[in-house]
């Protein structure tokens, strides 16, 4: 997909004029949206030295914006799923930033002066850490199946990686999770392509990455783990949705000592939370995907037409009394809002519609969390509209009324509680919400960067 607004002007030159217009916003948060806006690139240099990182899980969505078929130089089973940026010109702070590949980018990673870096139209503007891959992820099961294809990053378990939500009138129109799941399988670069992973097998990963995690020195919070997957509108192998995913839930909360388990499903009545908390589940997220409920019915219709906008709200906030404030944590769709050809049409428009709905969840104790569309060329809405680039003042007055309503309701910090080091104190990669709070108040130990260059793959000295 061509990037209209990416070429017309050097990179530096708009986001220094970023940093002028939004001066009290942390220059990362800015680079980093446009990271994830743009997509980015990778030469074959720096391809060559990602041996040995955490390479893309592709877990349940692409995040890509373009197919893996076009892919040549077989990057999708070479690129990090995610970097870190810092320093360089302009004295960065740490942020990581998930991979979505773009090769008409003007943002590449590439080793120059035998450093890894970020260049932007070809100019270095800040050094590249990849994060080392835990141990786990050299371990496989006697039929071939990577463990790490099992559970992605110490964290993230997609158990059904289809969604039963078809076709245009049912799937989300942002989402290409079954033709992620399709390209997954047509590459033959995966180990695991069936819809379903093996309970069994994810409770053997658990328990790797448990006894990974006690290995760690002064690592003592709980572990946690995030169950996910497609929608189950009927029956999957003779199972309801909830009893499905209840087998997971179970099987990984009480599999080790100390496990923090969170559940992403459709909505649920009150009811249903109370049978999830019981069997161990710790924590909520509902993912609404927009706030608006006009561009809901549009962009979700098939959550529109099975739960609906008021029921999915109201059970948001029911979610909080079975959880309590801090585990409720639906995910937003960041820039959906703008998309064509029935999105807002300006970013005040936009902007005021989902701050709107962040003040209304964090009044009752929900914190929204914010996904940064990546516009997947095989999701519905790519393929039959043309979707520009969001323009960056909407991600950035977004991100800063979110931290102003945070501060304001006094919510939780943002708690990672991972095995790998560095992300437990940086914001997620997918979005910049969690980096906006760490970066102004201040949160990163002082030694930082030196925790992301003990727990990254070499970086320097490349012969």
């Amino acid at each position: 997909m061509a990037q209209a607004d990416a070429t017309e002007t050097p990179r530096t030159r708009v986001l220094e004029n970023y940093f002028r217009k939004y001066p009290d916003a942390p220059r990362e948060v800015i680079l980093k949206i446009d990271l994830l806006r743009l997509g980015h690139w990778f030469t074959d240099a720096a391809l060559a030295v990602t041996q040995g990182s955490l390479i893309k899980s592709y877990r349940l969505f692409s995040y890509d914006f373009v197919p893996m078929a076009d892919l040549k130089r077989k990057e999708s089973r070479k690129v990090p799923e995610h970097f870190v940026v810092l320093g360089g010109m302009y004295g960065l702070r740490p942020v990581m930033v998930q991979t979505s590949l773009s090769p008409d980018s003007p943002y590449v990673i590439d080793v120059v002066d035998v450093k890894l870096v970020l260049t932007a139209n070809g100019q270095v503007i800040s050094d590249v850490r990849y994060e080392r891959a835990p141990e786990y992820y050299k371990k496989a099961f006697p039929d071939g199946t990577l463990y790490h294809e099992i559970i992605a990053f110490g964290f993230f378990i997609t158990v059904f990686r289809n969604c039963q939500y078809w076709g245009p009138d049912e799937e989300c129109k942002f989402c290409d999770i079954n033709w992620n799941a399709r390209q997954m399988s047509q590459s033959k670069d995966f180990t695991l392509t069936a819809p379903v992973k093996r309970l069994d097998f994810v409770a053997a990963v658990a328990d790797e990455i448990g006894r990974e995690v006690l290995e760690q020195d002064g690592y003592s919070v709980p572990l946690s783990f995030l169950i996910t997957g497609g929608t189950i509108k009927e029956t999957l192998r003779g199972k309801t949705e909830d009893e499905f995913y209840g087998e997971y839930v179970e099987a990984v909360k009480w599999g080790g000592p100390r496990r923090f388990i969170n559940l992403q499903t459709n909505a649920k009545p009150k009811e249903i939370l109370k049978w999830y908390r019981s069997i161990g589940l710790d924590s909520h997220h509902a993912n609404l995907e927009v706030w608006d409920k006009r561009l809901f019915e549009w962009i979700a219709p098939g959550k529109a037409q099975r739960v609906g906008w008021d029921n999915w709200v109201k059970w948001l906030l029911d979610s909080v009394d079975v959880f309590g404030e801090g585990a409720v944590k639906p995910i937003f769709v960041c820039g959906i809002e703008m998309a064509q050809p029935h999105g807002f049409k300006t970013v005040k428009e936009a902007v005021d519609s989902t701050t709107e709905g962040i003040e209304f969840l964090m009044a009752h104790g929900v914190i929204p969390r914010f996904n940064q569309w990546r516009r997947e060329p095989n999701s519905y809405i790519v393929k039959n509209h043309e979707q520009p680039p969001v323009p960056l003042d909407f991600y950035i007055l977004l991100m800063r009324n979110r931290y102003e309503i945070w501060k304001k309701y006094e919510l939780p910090l943002p708690n990672q509680s991972q095995l790998l080091p560095a992300a437990r104190y940086l914001g997620v990669s997918h979005g910049t919400h969690e980096d906006y709070i760490h970066l102004m108040e201040n949160t990163y130990p002082p030694d930082i960067v030196d925790i992301v260059n003990r727990h990254s793959t070499p970086y320097e000295s490349f012969s």
